[in-house]
């Protein structure tokens, strides 16, 4: 009989160490909830420099441009669901978290989009139509201009990128690819002003110095045929950068300037 009513003091100890922890956790959730909202905390993340949105922009995303105001509202009344789904409408926004902090505060937590590329519609004869257009991401989706800030990224133009189910086939990643290149490497990021690529994925690349319209043919190689148009600028066109208007690497062998 002792030894049975030892074991089951043992199992009660041990069981308060459970039940202490949680009922706590219930006691702390159910006064939080009973808390009106103090504050609402933003934080917005994304690439130094990007300012496509600012707190007041998300604010009036959360409170639908101030008709369902928060502070004051009770905790318990908040759905942080809703309020996520709120701001994640806003196509600029990547990323979003809400939830509550043990001040009575609401806590939203927003990554901006990172634009990889913007596209600019043009003409056939390459002459922009206007500054419309779109980002795209690096995982090639699609997402709109900002009206307060322009980040400066490479520019991409032409039919290829009109639909953006092609960035999804082995020619539309190779594409990204060859802008990841772009994007990454310094020399080329400084150098190239426009990628224009026609529905057929053939790419053209405008240059900053010489001014060079470079035919580029299709992005498979396109590593080689850098290093062989880097070696071209070296040893060539750095003699005299407007030698040349147009230069072709189409084919994989040669160099064709005119």
């Amino acid at each position: 009989m002792l030894r049975k009513f030892g074991y089951s003091w043992q199992f009660f100890k041990r069981s308060l160490w459970l039940i202490l922890p949680v009922a706590g956790i219930g006691m702390a959730e159910s006064r939080l909830g009973s808390q009106r909202c103090n504050n609402l905390v933003i934080t917005i993340e994304g690439d130094s420099g990007a300012y496509f949105l600012n707190q007041t922009d998300v604010l009036m995303l959360l409170t639908e441009n101030g008709g369902d105001p928060l502070m004051g509202t009770r905790l318990d009344e908040v759905s942080l669901n809703d309020l996520e789904n709120r701001v994640r409408k806003n196509r600029l926004i990547k990323k979003c978290q809400v939830y509550r902090d043990l001040k009575g505060n609401i806590v939203v937590d927003v990554e901006q989009e990172r634009p990889f590329a913007r596209w600019i519609n043009t003409s056939a004869n390459g002459e922009w139509r206007n500054t419309d257009g779109y980002y795209i991401n690096e995982d090639g989706v699609f997402f709109p201009l900002s009206d307060s800030f322009s980040a400066r990224t490479l520019i991409v133009s032409g039919a290829f990128f009109r639909d953006s189910g092609k960035l999804k086939t082995e020619k539309g990643k190779l594409l990204m690819d060859m802008i990841r290149f772009l994007n990454e490497d310094p020399f080329w990021k400084a150098q190239v002003a426009e990628l224009d690529a026609d529905k057929y994925g053939d790419i053209h690349l405008l240059t900053i110095m010489g001014d060079q319209r470079i035919e580029f043919g299709a992005a498979e190689g396109f590593a080689s045929k850098f290093n062989k148009l880097r070696l071209f600028y070296e040893r060539v066109l750095s003699k005299d950068w407007s030698r040349y208007s147009k230069i072709s690497i189409k084919f994989q062998d040669q160099i064709v300037c005119e």
